[in-house]
């Protein structure tokens, strides 16, 4: 009989040998956590990116029609007042223009004398002019 209960007792996980295993599922889902999250910011950047090239073309689009670059985004979208749809020749995005990934209106600013346009996105922080921009596009 003492075989038995010994048997019975050695059969088990211990409280610690539990909180080990726990702690090491702990430490790895954490580590997983933090390279899906990085994966996440990456691929939000990348959206950012693509968005502004995809404008940036439009707007070159514009001006091929209109003679000028639009006053806003809105405009790749949605005929001018005061311009006949002929002269506008758009739209020139499938939608209207929607925030960033972050849900930020994007920065658009043209300098027609130096036949550019400028297009910005905040990024995460939601304030210009940090290090977490995505960077701006010049058309040229």
């Amino acid at each position: 009989m003492k075989l038995k209960r010994q048997s019975r007792r050695n059969s088990g996980f211990t409280l610690l040998e539990l909180l080990l295993v726990m702690a090491i599922l702990v430490v790895l889902a954490g580590l997983g956590t933090v390279a899906v999250v990085n994966l996440q910011k990456g691929a939000l950047t990348k959206t950012a990116t693509i968005e502004i090239e995809t404008m940036k073309r439009a707007c070159k689009m514009y001006k091929l029609n209109a003679g000028s670059y639009p006053s806003t985004l809105d405009d790749l979208y949605t005929n001018p007042t005061g311009m006949s749809r002929a002269q506008w020749g758009g739209p020139y995005l499938d939608k209207p223009i929607s925030n960033d990934p972050w849900q930020n209106p994007y920065s658009y600013n043209k300098d027609e004398l130096n036949d550019r346009v400028t297009i910005t996105s905040a990024g995460p922080d939601k304030q210009t002019g940090t290090e977490d921009d995505v960077p701006e596009v010049n058309s040229k």
